[in-house]
C-alpha cells in the first residue's frame, strides 16, 4: 500500500493506472460544517500498481488524478458514485469518463441496487469487509495504520467484483442499459449546483405559507443557499430553517425586532441581520404573478394513486423479467410524475420513463397505456 503525499509520486501512480483496464477508485470524507463535503482521502487499487491512499491535504498538482478520471480507455470503479464523483469533480475538476458503479451494476443483474459495499463484496466475493473506522476524522493527520489499511481495504476487491458483474451483465443482455445509466456520470448536467431558486421547497415548514408569505420564505431560503455555496459555511450554521419560519411568522421590521422575536444569536444579527432585512423588503414587492407555486395535482389523488400503481406494477413486471431492480426503472414519483403529464399535456411528451434504456424495457405498453387509459 502506498501513502501518496507528494506531487511525483501522485503522478507515477496516475501514469501506471493510466496503463490498467480497471482502476478502483473512493473516497473519504468529512461533511459537518461546510456546504459541501470536505474531500479527506481518496483510494485507488489496480492490478500494476497495486493500492494507494491519495492525502489531498499534501497534494498541490490535481492534474494526474483528473486525466486518470477523464481517461476513456480505463474503467474507473466506484461503489455509490453518485456520492464520490461531484466531491472529485470539485477537487481535481475532472469530467469523468467510463465510470462503473458496482452499486448500480448489481442492480442490474438480478441483485437489489441498494446493497453496502460490504454486502456486495460478500455476496461476490465471499469477501467480509471489516468497516472499524467508519467514525473516523478523515481531514485529521496523522492517519493510523490501522485507519489506512481501513481505507485501502475498500478498493482493494472492487476490480475483481467489476469483471464479474461485466460478466453477469453480458450474460443477461443488460450491458447496454447499464452503460446507458452510467453514461449519467458524464454529463455537465450531473454535477450543476441546486437551482437556488427551488430551495424553498426544501424549507421545513415551508407549508405552512401561501402567497406573499412564500414568496418571503423564498427570498430567504434563496439567499441563505447563495451565502452558504460562497462561504462553504452548512446552511444550519447561518440561520436554520426554524428561524426562516420564525422570520416570516414575525416579519420584523429592524435589527432589534429580529433579535427578540425570532431569538437569533446577537452575532447572527451582527453578521446577516442586515441582508435577512433586505429578503424581507424585496418579498413585500415581489409581483404575484412570480409568487413560488406549488406543484398542484390535476386529478383526484385516488385516481391518481390507482393509475401510478399500474404504472408501477408495469415497471415491476417488466423488470423482474429482465432482472433489473425495479427501482433502477422508476420509482413512485416517476409513475405519478408520468401519470400528471398525461393528463395535463397533448401526446407525445416527454419523460424519463418514455426515454432511452427505461422506454426500451418497457417496451409499446407504457405508451399504449397513456393513450389508451390516462390521456384525454
Amino acid at each position: 500500500m502506498l501513502w501518496i503525499q507528494d506531487d511525483e509520486s501522485l503522478k507515477t501512480y496516475c501514469d501506471a493506472a493510466a496503463r490498467q483496464p480497471i482502476v478502483a477508485v473512493d473516497t473519504e470524507f468529512v461533511w459537518v460544517k461546510t456546504y459541501h463535503p470536505q474531500l479527506g482521502l481518496v483510494q485507488l487499487s489496480c492490478e500494476e500498481a497495486g493500492n494507494a491512499l491519495v492525502d489531498p491535504l499534501a497534494i498541490t498538482d490535481r492534474g494526474p488524478l483528473k486525466a486518470l478520471l477523464e481517461n476513456e480507455s480505463v474503467v474507473k470503479v466506484f461503489h455509490e458514485a453518485a456520492s464520490d464523483l461531484p466531491i472529485l469533480r470539485r477537487w481535481c475538476g475532472a469530467l469523468p469518463r467510463n465510470i462503473f458503479d458496482t452499486r448500480i451494476a448489481a442492480g442490474f443483474v438480478g441483485m437489489t441496487a441498494k446493497l453496502s459495499l460490504k454486502k456486495l463484496l460478500n455476496e461476490l466475493l465471499g469477501v467480509d469487509l471489516a468497516k472499524t473506522e467508519t467514525r473516523t476524522d478523515w481531514l485529521q493527520r496523522p492517519l493510523t495504520s490501522r485507519q489506512l489499511e481501513y481505507a485501502a481495504e475498500d478498493v482493494q476487491y472492487m476490480p475483481k467484483a467489476c469483471v464479474l458483474l461485466k460478466e453477469k451483465l453480458e450474460a443477461l443482455g443488460n450491458a447496454a442499459c447499464f452503460e446507458a445509466e452510467m453514461a449519467e456520470y458524464s454529463q455537465e448536467s450531473f454535477y450543476q449546483e441546486v437551482d437556488e431558486t427551488k430551495v424553498w421547497m426544501r424549507v421545513s415548514g415551508n407549508n405552512l405559507f401561501n402567497g406573499r408569505q412564500l414568496a418571503i420564505l423564498s427570498e430567504l431560503a434563496r439567499w441563505r443557499e447563495l451565502e452558504a455555496r460562497a462561504k462553504d459555511i452548512a446552511r444550519p450554521r447561518i440561520i436554520s430553517d426554524e428561524q426562516i419560519v420564525m422570520i416570516v411568522q414575525s416579519m420584523p421590521k429592524d435589527l432589534a425586532e429580529l433579535h427578540h422575536r425570532t431569538n437569533l444569536w446577537p452575532k447572527t444579527v451582527e453578521r446577516y441581520g442586515d441582508a435577512i432585512l433586505a429578503c424581507l423588503e424585496r418579498g413585500k414587492v415581489i409581483p404575484e404573478a412570480e409568487f413560488p407555486k406549488r406543484r398542484t395535482i390535476p386529478m383526484d389523488v385516488r385516481v391518481l394513486k390507482q393509475r401510478a400503481d399500474r404504472v408501477l406494477s408495469l415497471i415491476e413486471k417488466r423488470a423482474t423479467a429482465r432482472q433489473i431492480d425495479s427501482v433502477l426503472v422508476g420509482s413512485r414519483r416517476d409513475a405519478e410524475s408520468l401519470v400528471m403529464a398525461a393528463e395535463e399535456k397533448a401526446w407525445p411528451f416527454q419523460h424519463r420513463l418514455l426515454e432511452g434504456w427505461r422506454r426500451e424495457v418497457l417496451g409499446d405498453v407504457i405508451v399504449q397505456m397513456i393513450q389508451s387509459h390516462f390521456a384525454k
